[in-house]
């Protein structure tokens, strides 16, 4: 077929599930920035995102036949495969962490990079920027508990014993905060 571009996510989906490498390649033309995006923003690390990227597609390509559109949307499984691939990132650093400063860095680490176009950057920030401004919008603790859990990698009972809450308080809030933030992001696409 000529025209990946014109296919549906769930036809492309289905597709790389029966191997096809070029339906993976459109999903990664159409889905990559924002799968970049949410590394980049939850791993701090430009080399760790890009990496994680591949390993991201890498699992799209070998889990695509567990998609059940009756469960949600092509877009919402992809990054869902994206954030749990994250957060085992994360996860795993943790557990290899040494007992340094999280804050040293590398001096290359400092200096920006040239390696993505300035138009993928630019929308890279803007993509970053709405779901920041998103984020702002929550009351405190629902914010909380979606940015430990999204962002930082801890599961519910991890926040509820860092947050001294009760599981059923956190299980509500990031439930609650998720709703309004979905709404709200719709709302900034309209």
């Amino acid at each position: 077929m000529d025209s990946y571009n014109e296919l549906e996510d769930l036809q492309l989906i289905q597709m790389t599930a029966g191997g096809d490498g070029h339906a993976l390649e459109e999903l990664y033309s159409r889905y990559s920035t924002a799968v970049y995006s949410l590394a980049r923003y939850m791993l701090r690390n430009e080399a760790s995102a890009e990496d994680a990227t591949q390993d991201i597609f890498l699992n799209i390509w070998t889990k695509s036949s567990s998609y059940k559109p009756e469960r949600g949307a092509p877009r919402s499984w992809l990054m869902s495969v994206a954030h749990n691939k994250i957060i085992d990132i994360i996860r795993s650093q943790r557990r290899h962490q040494n007992l340094g400063d999280q804050g040293d860095y590398e001096t290359l680490d400092l200096l920006p990079s040239r390696s993505r176009p300035t138009d993928e950057e630019a929308e890279l920030n803007i993509e970053r920027e709405r779901i920041v401004r998103a984020l702002e919008g929550l009351p405190e603790g629902q914010r909380s508990a979606l940015v430990l859990a999204y962002f930082e990698g801890y599961s519910q009972s991890e926040i509820a014993a860092k947050l001294g809450l009760p599981l059923g308080t956190v299980k509500t809030r990031m439930r609650l905060g998720m709703q309004k933030l979905r709404l709200e992001l719709e709302a900034d696409v309209a």
